[in-house]
């Protein structure tokens, strides 16, 4: 319930005094927004609403505000206020779980659809705030060896592992994502095919080098990789797939 704000008549309210709460005086900051302008809770702590917000701020004759008709109107405005409150703390909520979801729950890298997500961005922004980017199919080749010689905890510590190399070895600009299994996808930005290339033979030495230990052995980690140039308008499942056929005609084996 909202205090009584009318004591004393309307007609005694003075333009000057009806613009105090916002004119900057001593004690307040200049950067103070005005009514509509309200960004949150922890920058700019909520106002107590006046009668003196009426009259500056909803053009109404003052002769017409009677004491109910003022009351109501302040409650409104206080409401208001606290409903953009509640929005504000909504939206930043949204954000921070939005995020925490487009992370893979027990390695450090993007989940597929979060990744799928960000090359089809990436594809739109080629040739325009992108000069070039390339798509890497980054897979553990003898994944199901390691699990049928030393066991599904081994597996798990060798994708754990070498999803830290990785990202430990890319940009901020880079993107990395599970594609599921054995294989990680890598979007290098402002990166072209040879470069590119370059780039993933550091990669493969990286995660041979380690090492990568499970139960006192190292983990002999094999590599097969595909790449494929990304293009304006590109669909996504048509370069994972080139990635794919690119992956198998450098490794026969696979």
């Amino acid at each position: 319930m909202f205090e009584m704000v009318c004591v004393m008549p309307i007609d005694d309210i003075k333009a000057t005094d009806a613009l105090k709460p916002y004119s900057g005086q001593s004690g307040q900051s200049g950067g103070r927004p005005s009514y509509g302008s309200f960004k949150g809770r922890h920058k700019y702590p909520p106002v107590k609403r006046t009668i003196h917000d009426v009259t500056s701020f909803m053009n109404i004759p003052q002769d017409e505000l009677t004491p109910a008709v003022s009351e109501a109107i302040v409650s409104l405005m206080e409401e208001v206020d606290h409903l953009r409150e509640e929005l504000s703390m909504t939206h930043s909520f949204d954000e921070k779980l939005s995020s925490a979801m487009d992370r893979h729950m027990d390695l450090p890298v993007l989940t597929r659809h979060a990744l799928c997500r960000d090359i089809s961005v990436m594809t739109t922004r080629i040739g325009k705030t992108i000069s070039s980017a390339t798509f890497v199919y980054f897979q553990i080749a003898n994944f199901a060896e390691i699990k049928k010689r030393a066991g599904l905890l081994a597996g798990d510590t060798v994708i754990r592992e070498v999803a830290e190399i990785l990202s430990g070895h890319l940009r901020e600009t880079d993107r990395i994502g599970t594609l599921g299994g054995d294989g990680f996808g890598i979007v290098l930005t402002l990166s072209d095919f040879e470069a590119s290339l370059t780039k993933v033979d550091h990669l493969v030495e990286q995660v041979q080098q380690g090492p990568i230990l499970f139960d006192g052995r190292v983990m002999d980690v094999e590599i097969a990789y595909g790449l494929h140039s990304l293009h304006v308008g590109e669909k996504v499942d048509v370069i994972l797939n080139e990635a794919d056929k690119d992956l198998h005609k450098r490794f026969v084996r696979l």
